[in-house]
């Protein structure tokens, strides 16, 4: 448990100024940066949705799923992952998705959260993600409920080493 909860700290910090807002320009479709080409800065990174100006959630996880067409991204996703239901509740926006999304694991399964948690918060009345892999809930995540403010860390909030 320790190790998953470093390995999640190293990737938040990753994550540093990787966030846009819908307002500020449209929507962002949040893919994984391909660790092939680059080998420091965010782990993740938006890009435009080129789709239609207010999407809902089918709109904007069926982009997800067709990946990027930006070079230096990869979609974090496994092959074949689909919605099975969604549900939003009182600003809670639950995702149910096929079982293939269950194989993921540790940093992977932390970077395709997020990649999700991003896109969906930019949803009107979306607060907070849950994400759900066939019906049930992934017992290894500290939390089950997760808000994009959680990925984006501002630098000036870090600790600073003393001399």
């Amino acid at each position: 448990m320790r190790r998953v909860f470093v390995l999640l700290l190293v990737l938040l910090l990753t994550l540093s100024g990787c966030k846009t807002s819908s307002r500020n320009g449209g929507y962002q479709l949040y893919f994984r940066v391909d660790p092939e080409t680059s080998t420091h800065g965010a782990a993740i990174a938006g890009q435009n949705y080129p789709g239609r100006e207010e999407p809902g959630v089918e709109e904007l996880f069926a982009a997800l799923m067709a990946g990027p067409p930006q070079n230096g991204l990869v979609s974090p996703f496994p092959q074949g992952v689909t919605l099975i239901s969604w549900e939003l509740s009182d600003g809670l926006l639950t995702l149910n998705l096929s079982e293939q999304y269950g194989g993921l694991a540790d940093v992977s399964l932390a970077l395709a959260d997020y990649c999700l948690v991003l896109t969906m918060s930019q949803i009107a009345g979306v607060d907070s993600v849950q994400i759900q892999s066939d019906g049930h809930t992934y017992h290894s995540r500290s939390h089950q409920t997760m808000t994009s403010q959680e990925a984006v860390l501002d630098p000036a909030w870090l600790p600073q080493e003393t001399s």
